[in-house]
């Protein structure tokens, strides 16, 4: 099973399961295209995320095979820590 994150800038999004990356990819890039444009984050569990993406934002999104029950599902009531939510 495939699990996805998504970095934006510095910060790290945990998408949902199922996940459409090429759709997903193709909102990205078409805001970059367009100059700017706010998208909708498929984020994990009830959260809702809108990020403004342009050019020059460092995007990155990583997929990750992982056993099938390693995956949180978005009715998980286990809320997912960003890694900038973290003190060192």
């Amino acid at each position: 099973m495939q699990a996805f994150t998504l970095s934006i800038g510095d910060r790290l999004f945990r998408l949902r399961t199922p996940f459409d990356a090429a759709e997903f990819s193709a909102r990205l890039t078409a805001a970059v295209r367009a100059g700017g444009g706010m998208v909708d984050i498929p984020v994990a569990g009830e959260g809702h995320v809108t990020v403004l993406v342009s050019p020059g934002v460092s995007i990155v999104l990583e997929t990750h095979e992982v056993e099938t029950g390693a995956v949180f599902e978005q009715a998980s009531t286990v809320p997912w820590i960003g890694a900038d939510d973290l003190e060192f």
